[in-house]
């Protein structure tokens, strides 16, 4: 701002931005009213000074005068008046100063500069709008710019946090089932090698020349057999145990597939209450399954359900280890998978009779890093990621518990592809 713009604006409130007020001398106006006042002085005057002297006719034409004079001096002093208050409107106009207005009087030349005045008061506000809007667009711009960039590192942050609780839930996971496939692997190896005594002595005795006994031979091949059956029985162990290993280690975000429901909760069941072994040692609940048998194949994503799946029985597990440590030995927990069909949608309910949940955590239980479990392992990402899961397939979460009694967690998902497909439109 230089010094004129800043003597502008001290002025500003003098009504003239100039300095010079409104009868200032300087004003060529001002000076119209001195010369025209000064002639009606004179007119007066000589009025005064016929009446005296008793011409009637000089005293009649300079009263006509005086009176033509005097009106016209009303007229040049209304609308001077008028006149150096648009000057001053313009001045103000000059320095942005756009609040200052006069209201238009009359139909003659004055009135209507002042409407032009107007409009041109009215188009440096909506110019000087523009120019702000432009402002602060581009400012909006920049902060929009900054918060995608945020978001994007929020979005890259959350991501790594994600991997980090898959990674630490895979190895909850392969910790609990590590001692489950280690008894089968046993049992393989045993049935195995003690198959491998029975065959090479079988093939001993049919080498012998004389005759064998067909009843001991027999008995053998019968054992041989029994023997494939529990390493066969095992194995089948095994392949189930790897089987929901595999579908739980896919992570999350693959595509929705039709696949069975039933057969993945037992498979991840059996997987999420194998994994709470591994970290509460000598826990066993009984696991009661009752899955809709009308339930068949389920558009899902398998990958995240899986998961939600072994967080939600891992929880009830750990509520019933917990209600375990502080009861006596007549505490009896179990637990109890439901699976039902109601209308487009599937109900599955996990229902414990562990230490159950107050209603304050309750409301904070689906929030991201929030744990009431002490154990130096939980993120508080677990439920987090089910609700996102749950949400994922525009399904909805709901939790009933009594303290003391246990809890009851109810998820629901749609069964049908165009249901997911308009939600995903949405």
């Amino acid at each position: 701002m230089n010094d004129e713009t800043a003597v502008l604006d001290s002025n500003i409130e003098s009504n003239d931005p100039f300095g010079m007020s409104k009868f200032s001398i300087r004003r060529y106006s001002v000076q119209h009213f001195l010369l025209v006042f000064t002639i009606n002085l004179l007119l007066i005057s000589m009025t005064v000074v016929a009446a005296v002297q008793g011409n009637v006719v000089l005293l009649i034409l300079s009263a006509v005068t005086l009176a033509v004079v005097l009106l016209k001096t009303s007229l040049i002093v209304r609308v001077g008046l008028r006149t150096i208050g648009v000057e001053v409107w313009i001045r103000h106009l000059g320095v942005g100063d756009y609040d200052y207005k006069i209201e238009p009087r009359g139909r003659d030349e004055v009135s209507k500069a002042c409407l032009a005045l107007e409009t041109l008061r009215q188009n440096c506000i909506k110019a000087m709008q523009l120019d702000l809007v432009t402002q602060l667009s581009d400012e909006l711009q920049e902060r929009n710019a900054e918060l995608e960039q945020a978001l994007t590192d929020l979005q890259e942050s959350q991501d790594r946090i994600i991997s980090q609780q898959k990674l630490a839930e895979l190895g909850e996971v392969s910790s609990g089932v590590a001692h489950e496939m280690r008894n089968p692997l046993q049992f393989i190896v045993n049935f195995t090698a003690a198959s491998k005594e029975f065959t090479v002595e079988l093939l001993e005795m049919c080498a012998q020349p004389e005759d064998v006994d067909r009843l001991e031979v027999k008995e053998l091949i019968q054992t041989i057999t029994e023997n494939l059956d529990r390493i066969e029985e095992h194995s089948g162990r095994l392949k189930n145990i790897l089987s929901a290993m595999m579908i739980y280690d896919r992570g999350t975000g693959g595509s929705f597939r039709y696949v069975g429901l039933n057969q993945l909760l037992k498979e991840q069941t059996d997987l999420g209450y194998r994994a709470i072994q591994a970290y509460e040692p000598g826990f066993e609940a009984k696991v009661v399954m009752q899955l809709a048998p009308t339930i068949g194949e389920v558009l899902i994503i398998p990958e995240d359900v899986a998961r939600m799946i072994v967080n939600l029985v891992m929880n009830a597990c750990q509520a019933m280890a917990e209600k375990r440590r502080d009861t006596n030995d007549e505490y009896h927990p179990r637990l109890i998978v439901i699976s039902k069909k109601s209308g487009d949608n599937v109900n599955i309910f996990i229902r414990d009779n562990g230490t159950g949940i107050s209603e304050e955590t309750k409301s904070k239980m689906y929030n991201p890093f929030f744990t009431t479990w002490d154990t130096g392992r939980n993120t508080g990402l677990g439920l987090s990621l089910v609700w996102d899961i749950v949400r994922g397939h525009s399904g909805s979460i709901e939790a009933r518990s009594q303290i003391g009694e246990g809890t009851e967690i109810k998820v629901i998902l749609p069964t049908d592809a165009e249901q997911h497909s308009t939600d995903t439109a949405l």
